[in-house]
Parts: structure tokens; sequence; C-alpha cells
């Protein structure tokens, strides 16, 4: 088949369906009807004389003869939205573009505030958005332009998308001023573990790094009370005896007492995510560089 001879805005909907499953939602991300994606997908199983999609119940999967060939697929549709990507377009004093971003409450306190004050000052016409994705979406919004960059401590398992680590971390041990913990010489990591702990998570299920290293050792915290953000976290140290096992940035910026944990622990790492395809383009690479500087900031 000549190349020469094939309409590739094809591959366009061929990776619209098989990142959304589905036509009809295939349709929407590429801007057309439902039917001239069904017309669309007819034209390309003439082509490759192939169903290249099954119709199930879950949605449309893929043949083995699709899955061959999207990997190949989405690198040259990646390449060719680079190439025609002008960073030079881009004046983020005139831009009204708006920002979608993935992030923690905990990153949200670490960089909007510097953030929007850079928005203020330089580009007042610019917007921002912060919402929460769940992993198994962040991907997809992504490649749909949903969002334009995740930060989380995980990188998606997926060659759509770049990385770069933008933040790292110790662990501390976090209590109120006056705490008895305080007190101790040559502190052990069974004088932390007996406390009363305060522990964050918005997960229902799954430990934290923290209880991964303590089980290697045996040891188990003893969680007086588990709530869902971070932002409520500093009242409640300062309120009572509870001990919180977060980042030496975060008792910094709140102002709160921490001693050292006394066993070695991996630090906290997040990484910056964005698709491929927004490699090159002039508003993302300033917004890259402001959310970069933003965490640089944070662990100051």
């Amino acid at each position: 088949m000549k190349i020469s001879s094939f309409d590739l805005n094809l591959f366009v909907i061929l990776n619209a369906i098989y990142t959304e499953g589905s036509l009809t939602k295939a349709a929407q991300v590429v801007g057309i009807t439902q039917p001239a994606v069904s017309n669309a997908l007819s034209r390309l199983r003439d082509k490759f004389n192939d169903d290249l999609f099954v119709r199930t119940g879950s949605g449309m999967v893929p043949t083995q003869k699709t899955e061959n060939m999207i990997s190949d697929i989405q690198n040259a549709l990646t390449l060719i939205q680079q190439s025609v990507n002008e960073p030079d377009t881009f004046d983020p004093a005139t831009s009204n573009r708006n920002f979608k971003l993935s992030l923690g409450d905990i990153s949200e306190s670490r960089v909007l505030p510097f953030i929007m004050k850079e928005i203020y000052e330089s580009a007042p016409n610019i917007s921002l958005g912060s919402y929460a994705y769940k992993r198994a979406d962040q991907v997809h919004a992504l490649s749909t332009n949903n969002l334009d960059f995740v930060v989380d401590p995980v990188i998606p398992n997926s060659n759509e998308v770049n990385s770069s680590k933008v933040f790292e971390d110790d662990f501390v041990a976090i209590h109120r001023d006056g705490h008895n913990i305080s007190k101790i010489k040559n502190i052990t990591i069974e004088d932390v573990v007996k406390e009363k702990h305060l522990h964050v998570s918005r997960r229902k299920m799954g430990e934290h790094l923290i209880d991964m290293e303590l089980d290697k050792i045996g040891l188990k915290r003893n969680v007086a009370l588990r709530c869902q953000h971070f932002l409520i976290a500093p009242p409640i140290i300062k309120s009572t005896d509870l001990i919180l096992m977060a980042t030496r940035s975060f008792a910094k910026r709140n102002n709160l007492s921490f001693v050292e944990i006394p066993i070695e622990i991996p630090s906290m790492e997040y990484f910056l995510i964005w698709h491929k395809s927004d490699e090159g383009d002039g508003g993302h690479i300033w917004m890259k560089d402001l959310i970069t500087r933003a965490f640089k900031e944070a662990q100051r």
C-alpha cells in the first residue's frame, strides 16, 4: 500500500477508536459525527483487509492487526503534531489560554500560589484549572486534551507520555510543639511508632510507602485518625498528640515541629507528566517551565 494513496486522517480516527473503545466517543474526540467514524472504520477495514475492531459488550476491542500497528501509528501522529506546533507564536502576555492540571491537594498547596503569582504578573489573561483524575484515566485525559499536565508519584505505563521529576523530599515525624517525642534522646523507630498517628490518604485501600518500610522490620503504625486531605492536618497536629509522618517541606511550610525518622525510608518523588503530542507547543513549554520552577521554589 502506497502512503500517497492513503488518507492519513484515517489514522487519527483509528487511534481515537483505539483510545476510546467506542465509535461515539471517538467521534466526540475527533470532532466529527458517529456515522463519519463508522464510514472511516469501514474504509480502514477495506484497506487492511481486517476487522481492526470487534464490537463486544465492553466496547470496541482491537484485533491483533490493530495491536501490531497502533504503537507505530501513535508515534507517527505524535511526530506530525510536533512538526506543526509553533512555539514562537505563544506570547504569555497576550494569550488567553486555559491550562488544565491534575494535582493532589498537597501539590496544589505547594505550587498554585507561586504559579498564580507569576500568571498575575506576566500572563493576566491565562487561566488555570486543577482537577482530580484517577491514575487509570490520566493518559486518556492527556491524549484527549482534557488535561495538559499530571503531577503524580507514579508515571503511567504508557508510551504516549513523557515525564520529568520535579520534586523530591524526605519524610519526618511531625508533631505539636512541646510533644514528649521531642524530648527523647537517641530516639528509636519504636518510639515513633508507639505514638498515635494521623494518616492522610484518599485511597480506600493500599499501603503507604512508610507502612511498607515498617512492615519490613515488623512494625506497624497505630493510626488513630485517617483523613483524606493534607490541608486539615496542621490544625489537628497542633491541637493533639498525634504524629504525622510526612515530608520535611510540608512541616516547614506549615511551621510544624518534627523529629527525624530513625530508619532509612525512600524519598517522596513527584513527576510532571504530559502527552508526547504536546512537545514543541509554545504554551505547553511555557507552562511546563512554570510548574517546574514552582516545585523548585517549594523545596527551599
